[in-house]
């Protein structure tokens, strides 16, 4: 197999950093995780294949499986060796990108990856009481948009590191390794060949992840997420400054074949030992716990709660059209069923993959192949509202009696095709649009008077923020949180006459954010 460590002796070189970080009084142990070399010899033998076979990603899980276990494994041995050990630490864990050798290959199936590896043995993983924090990320040289070199991980991996993780109170995971969106490449094979983040691993990563979290001790290791765990930020797809989505291209139902989204089930239960909660994913409503739902399954312990959404919804439909009702590919039945056959990555070529290879070959960086399709601006109400109800009942007083403060948004994008006429809207937009609701709890008077300042001892009354433009939400779901806390602010123009009415009764303030 064309493989090559460039760290053979990874046990010793880990022993003599932890002791090191132990002595320095480190706060978090850091590993740089390298996986090995792909050797590139086209005049070898066996030269490497263009498309990656099941047993090198299992033999590259397997890589990366012992020097996480030998990581905690020489945590363990230095932390309960020294005299003063400190009181709690965390562990960082960044997976380093792929590397070749002497040169990247001619062929690109072999620079983006689907796959995901897989944590080997995790049962064997000693337990560690005196770590705090977990981080577990991947290393990107260049954008991570395509995840150019970028070997995704199951989600069971950081869950499986977790759990043997008995004191551990913060996850942060800032990459969960999903691509939701195929990225825009200038060359179309790039874009639909290459690139494509294909729709079978990433179904049952999100899967995997929600099965993991209702059966716990079935999927990790016998064991269940530590009930110290209080705070988690988890973030299925990476931060993109301005994203660069074809939003008319067609996209696979993820639910299929569950009844619902497995991701957004699972966060609902975890969320239930959590205080503050950070998610950025492709969700529904049943991220949100039923007011009507088991005391044990109730958000109680929230204090702060923070949603990104993507505008796509895990069925394949969209929370948002263009401004004239544009919704290609739409359906009731949501997004193209994904096929066990078409659907994974391949291990050879196929005739038309050949041809794909031959256009690229004459075509290769064809910037007027490009053009970029994102229009979704407009809120479809009969798919938002259900999202916002749901985020709005699970706000009550007494399912989360600590809650300070709570939003859900996601940033709208106006970068139409040439295709799309468009001239009639002018939306300002070019720098995207932050569309969302936040609650902030009202302050009671009693700790301001302990402060003993009397200006600040009057109560304030709890604030819902609609940054919505000049959309505005139906009265059933304006009438399912603001009865109860009062004041709403609006960002963009007033709204209409009858929602005025309705503000009114609750003395509402309007205002244009600039």
């Amino acid at each position: 197999m064309p493989l090559r460590e460039t760290d053979p002796d990874f046990e010793s070189e880990l022993r003599e950093k932890v002791k090191a970080a132990l002595n320095a009084k480190f706060g978090v142990f850091e590993y740089d995780l390298p996986l090995p070399l792909l050797l590139v010899d086209e005049y070898a033998e066996k030269p490497l294949p263009c498309h990656e076979p099941a047993e090198e990603t299992i033999a590259i899980s397997a890589h990366m499986s012992v020097r996480i276990r030998t990581f905690y494994e020489q945590i363990a041995a230095a932390y309960n060796g020294i005299e003063d050990p400190p009181a709690s630490i965390g562990i960082k864990l960044e997976i380093q990108p792929q590397n070749f050798d002497p040169e990247v290959p001619a062929c690109h199936h072999r620079r983006y990856h689907s796959r995901r590896l897989q944590l080997h043995d995790p049962e064997t993983l000693p337990d560690l009481p005196f770590v705090s924090s977990l981080a577990i990320r991947s290393r990107a040289y260049g954008g991570v948009e395509n995840a150019t070199d970028i070997r995704p991980l199951s989600p069971l991996v950081p869950l499986q590191c977790l759990v043997h993780l008995p004191a551990v109170q913060e996850w942060n995971a800032p990459w969960l390794w999903e691509r939701p969106m195929p990225a825009s490449m200038p060359s179309r094979v790039m874009r639909e060949h290459y690139t494509w983040p294909w729709e079978g691993p990433l179904r049952d990563a999100r899967h995997e992840f929600g099965a993991a979290i209702m059966d716990q001790e079935k999927h990790l290791c016998g064991k269940r997420i530590p009930a110290s765990l209080t705070r988690a930020a988890l973030h299925f797809w990476p931060f993109f400054s301005l994203p660069m989505h074809d939003q008319s291209v067609a996209r696979p139902n993820l639910i299929h074949p569950a009844d619902k989204d497995p991701v957004s089930v699972g966060l609902c239960k975890l969320g239930a030992q959590l205080s503050l909660f950070d998610v950025r994913a492709v969700v529904t409503s049943d991220l949100f716990p039923s007011p009507e739902a088991p005391t044990d399954q109730q958000w109680s312990q929230m204090r702060r709660f923070r949603l990104e959404f993507h505008s796509l919804r895990p069925d394949g439909r969209w929370y948002f059209v263009g401004p004239g009702g544009e919704d290609p590919h739409d359906s009731e039945q949501g997004g193209y069923k994904i096929s066990d056959t078409e659907h994974y990555p391949r291990e050879t070529d196929t005739d038309e993959e050949m041809d794909l290879d031959a256009e690229y070959d004459d075509n290769p960086d064809d910037e007027y192949d490009l053009d970029l399709d994102m229009f979704r601006t407009e809120p479809c109400r009969e798919r938002i509202e259900p999202l916002l109800a749901a985020f709005a009942t699970s706000l009550t007083r007494d399912n989360m009696p600590s809650l300070e403060d709570a939003e859900i948004f996601t940033h709208l994008w106006w970068r139409p095709s040439d295709d799309r006429e468009v001239e009639e809207y002018g939306l300002p937009m070019k720098k995207g649009h932050r569309w969302g609701v936040k609650f902030i709890a009202g302050r009671g008077s009693k700790k301001q008077k302990k402060d003993g300042d009397a200006a600040a001892a009057a109560p304030t009354p709890p604030v819902v923020q609609w940054q919505v433009g000049e959309w505005r939400p139906s009265e059933e779901v304006m009438s399912l949180r603001l009865e109860e806390v009062g004041i709403a602010e609006y960002s963009g123009r007033r709204p209409g006459s009858q929602a005025c009415a309705l503000a009114g009764r609750l003395h509402a303030l309007y205002h244009r954010v600039a």
